[in-house]
């Protein structure tokens, strides 16, 4: 297999650090044409990367969909495509998401802290900034490789294992050490054998005065109680008012919703949709607090929450939007909001479990463009599949 230097800009044939070059084959016909790279495992293997990151980010460019068969060693881009031209965008994800902007190396681990990625190099041990705006990074966000402890070495290639240094301030021999200490502790404490249980409370006024002032008192906390949960707001109707304040970015949101307990809500992320997105320019505005939304999981109960609230956001905020339920959906789905899987499940049948069922059938019936695009190529994938077999 012919191999070449991972930097597009160096043709010195000693240059250490070398790729594969990248092979493409084109299969299927019309509307299922694709094109597969049967190499891609070794190319990223090369980078440091997880295969799905180059492949994902050749969808981003292209606007096309792709699918990651990691059973079967196959990394598929739709459409036909030359292999100079795909590996004209891998150049440009070296240059975005492998190589050290300051000293060019391409040894380098991904570092993702509070929802921002960094490059830590290996190299010259300088971190560099990723653009967090592109879609790319979203999805790296929302399937980071597993954390592991940085070695000096060059990371490998699988998604479990690779390209992630781990950024908390513990490692697993400290935790190790941890539970060692805790063990240490509970084995050294004292206990008094001789205690009996009919030893405790024995200082307590048990008197029937004593025992009537006592349940008095309990009342009166009782009732104190009930005034101050009455009179307090549900945490998402505070977050709401937040929101519609308005002045606050996103960073300011989340770190409200983890003050208010509501971090890990899906909820939450109704509350957001409604208050936060206006009717201008919604695609642009998806795209950018992508992040935002992510940041409270990418559960299948979160990607059904974000939605329902884009149903009941087009309903009640911006009724103007429902005829471009198609594009707000594939949205979603480009920046990794909502899967495919998600998606197709909620097209099964209206409901009124976010809006009334009319407007639940209307959304329906204007996303059902896009919802057709996905199912041809699920079917196509199928077929694909059984030819193989």
């Amino acid at each position: 297999m012919s191999v070449i230097n991972i930097r597009r800009d160096i043709q010195d044939s000693y240059y250490r650090y070398k790729m594969p070059k990248l092979l493409s084959k084109i299969e299927g016909k019309g509307n299922g044409i694709k094109t597969v790279i049967p190499n891609m495992s070794e190319i990223a293997r090369s980078l440091s990367r997880p295969p799905e990151y180059p492949t994902k980010y050749f969808g981003t460019e292209l606007g096309a969909q792709v699918k990651f068969e990691s059973k079967n060693d196959r990394y598929i881009v739709n459409g036909a495509h030359s292999a100079d031209k795909l590996q004209d965008l891998l150049y440009g994800f070296i240059e975005k998401f492998v190589l050290c902007g300051n000293c060019k190396n391409p040894e380098t681990n991904f570092v993702i802290k509070d929802n921002v990625i960094t490059k830590k190099c290996l190299a010259c041990g300088k971190t560099s900034s990723i653009d967090m705006s592109h879609r790319l990074s979203t999805y790296i966000l929302k399937n980071p490789p597993q954390l592991k402890k940085s070695s000096g070495q060059h990371a490998s290639s699988d998604l479990n294992t690779n390209g992630l240094e781990e950024s908390a301030n513990t490692t697993g021999d400290d935790q190790d050490e941890l539970t060692r200490q805790i063990h240490n502790g509970i084995s050294s404490l004292k206990f008094d054998e001789n205690l009996d249980d009919d030893d405790w409370g024995n200082d307590i006024d048990v008197s029937e005065e004593a025992v009537a002032r006592r349940q008095r008192e309990l009342a009166g906390n009782m009732k104190d109680l009930d005034e101050y949960t009455n009179r307090a707001k549900d945490p998402l109707d505070v977050f709401g008012d937040f929101i519609s304040e308005g002045g606050h970015d996103d960073i300011e949101i989340l770190k409200k919703a983890k003050e208010l307990g509501l971090s890990k809500k899906h909820r939450a992320l109704i509350v957001i949709i409604l208050t936060l997105f206006v009717e201008k320019d919604i695609l642009a505005q998806i795209k950018k607090h992508t992040p935002l939304l992510l940041s409270f999981g990418d559960t299948e109960k979160c990607q059904k929450a974000i939605l329902g609230g884009f149903e009941r956001f087009m309903a009640e905020n911006a009724p103007s939007l429902i005829p471009k339920s198609a594009h707000i959906l594939k949205s979603l789905y480009e920046n990794d909001l909502v899967d495919e899987e998600v998606i197709l499940q909620w097209a099964e049948k209206p409901s009124k479990k976010y809006v009334d069922r009319e407007t639940s059938k209307e959304i329906h019936m204007h996303a059902e463009r896009f919802i057709q695009w996905l199912r041809e190529a699920e079917d196509d994938s199928e077929d694909d599949s059984e030819d193989e077999g």
